[in-house]
């Protein structure tokens, strides 16, 4: 392994692990559980403090800490406005430190708009997690 990837690959491990617990419940039950996502949220913090202490990146922890601020604040107005459920709000939430304001923007609308579409070709609700997931390891890969 080359020590130019080792960053990507620990971010991504790091996104996986905190995020398997929450998609398999998600897919078990529907549901997003406030225990699983808090683990998404602490381990994308966690990851954030990591990549900076260790020199991978150069983002203020000053400046993300006020985008995930911003970033909650943004998501509970639209949860309390438009009706989001609880549980996909935190997730949204939950993904926030994991990401830089245009990725996470990109992750959020591919994750969404996959699900929506397998809500539509099923006829029934389609789990969040799975796709948001997904979207999230295409963009930490690019």
């Amino acid at each position: 392994m080359h020590v130019d990837t080792l960053p990507l690959t620990v971010k991504l491990a790091g996104f996986v692990l905190a995020i398997l617990p929450l998609m398999i419940d998600n897919l078990r039950t529907g549901r997003a559980t406030n225990g699983n996502n808090l683990i998404l949220l602490l381990g994308g913090l966690a990851t954030l403090v990591l990549d900076r202490a260790m020199g991978w990146s150069d983002r203020s922890l000053m400046k993300s800490g006020g985008w995930i601020i911003a970033g909650m604040a943004i998501l509970f107005v639209v949860h309390r406005m438009i009706g989001v459920p609880s549980g996909v709000a935190k997730t949204l939430m939950a993904l926030l430190p994991w990401f830089t304001v245009e990725s996470y923007l990109v992750v959020v609308t591919a994750g969404l708009l996959v699900t929506a579409l397998i809500g539509y070709v099923t006829r029934r609700d389609a789990p969040v997690v799975p796709s948001l997931m997904a979207a999230g390891i295409l963009i930490m890969a690019l």
